[in-house]
C-alpha cells in the first residue's frame, strides 16, 4: 500500500545540501575543551542553525510524503542534532557563569527551553506522519503511544534538568558573591590591625624619646 501525504502547514524551502563551511569545521570541534566563550558561543550557533536545518529537512519529507523509512532516519538526525545543540549550549553556560547576572542566565534558560518546544512540535507533526503511514494494530498502537510517552517524559526531564543546572549556576555566583564579601572584609579587618599596630609603635618611641630627653635634662644641685 502506497504512502499518501498528509495535510501540514508550509514550510520554508531551503537547499538543505547546501553547508557552510565554518559550520562543517565546527561539527568535529569537542566543546568540553575550549574554554574562550566567543568561540563557543560560535559553535551554539552553529548547532543551532545545524538542528534548524535538520527539522526543516524532516518536515520537508514529511509534507512531500516521502518513504516512512526516510522520514524515521531525518528525524533521527533531527534529535541527534539537538543533543549535540545541548551539549555546546551547556558548556557555553558553564563557562560563562563568572560573567553572567541571574537575569542572563534565567535569559539562557529560557532560550533552551523555546528550542525544546519547538522540537517537541515538530516531533509531533513527525510522528503523526508516521502514525498515518503505517498499518494500525493494537501493538503497534500502544507501542507508539508509549514512545510518545517517553519523548514527552524526556523532554519534561530536559526541562528539569535544565532548571537544575540553573539552580547550580544561582548557587555558585552566590557562593562567588559571599566568598568576595568575606576577603573583602578581612582585607578590611587587616587594615585596621596594621593601623592600630602603627600607632602602638608611634606611642612606644614617643615614649621612649621622652624617657631619652628627661635623662639628659641637667640634675646638679644650686647652691
Amino acid at each position: 500500500m502506497e504512502s499518501q501525504a498528509i495535510a501540514l502547514p508550509p514550510i520554508d524551502e531551503e537547499d538543505d545540501d547546501e553547508q557552510v563551511d565554518d559550520e562543517e569545521e565546527e561539527t568535529h570541534c569537542d566543546p568540553e575543551v575550549i574554554e574562550d566563550p566567543d568561540h563557543l558561543k560560535n559553535l551554539r550557533t552553529g548547532g543551532k542553525s545545524v538542528h534548524t536545518k535538520s527539522g526543516k529537512k524532516m518536515m520537508k519529507a514529511v509534507r512531500i510524503g516521502s518513504d516512512r523509512d526516510e522520514v524515521r532516519a531525518l528525524r533521527a538526525v533531527y534529535v541527534r542534532d539537538f543533543e549535540e545543540l545541548e551539549r555546546r549550549h551547556d558548556r557555553y553556560v558553564c563557562a560563562n557563569l563568572a560573567n553572567f547576572s541571574r537575569d542572563d542566565l534565567e535569559g539562557q534558560r529560557q532560550w533552551i527551553q523555546a528550542v525544546i518546544y519547538d522540537q517537541q512540535s515538530l516531533l509531533a507533526d513527525c510522528d503523526k506522519y508516521l502514525i498515518f503511514t503505517k498499518p494500525q494494530s493494537s501493538a503497534s498502537v500502544a507501542t507508539r503511544a508509549s514512545s510518545r510517552h517517553s519523548s514527552v517524559s524526556s523532554a519534561q526531564a530536559k526541562i528539569l534538568e535544565a532548571e537544575r543546572k540553573e539552580q547550580e549556576a544561582r548557587l555558585k555566583l552566590q557562593q562567588a558573591e559571599d566568598e568576595a564579601k568575606r576577603q573583602a572584609e578581612e582585607d578590611e579587618s587587616l587594615r585596621e590591625l596594621q593601623v592600630r599596630q602603627r600607632q602602638i609603635d608611634a606611642d612606644r618611641e614617643q615614649r621612649k624619646l621622652k624617657d631619652e630627653m628627661e635623662l639628659l635634662q641637667p640634675t646638679g644641685d644650686s647652691s
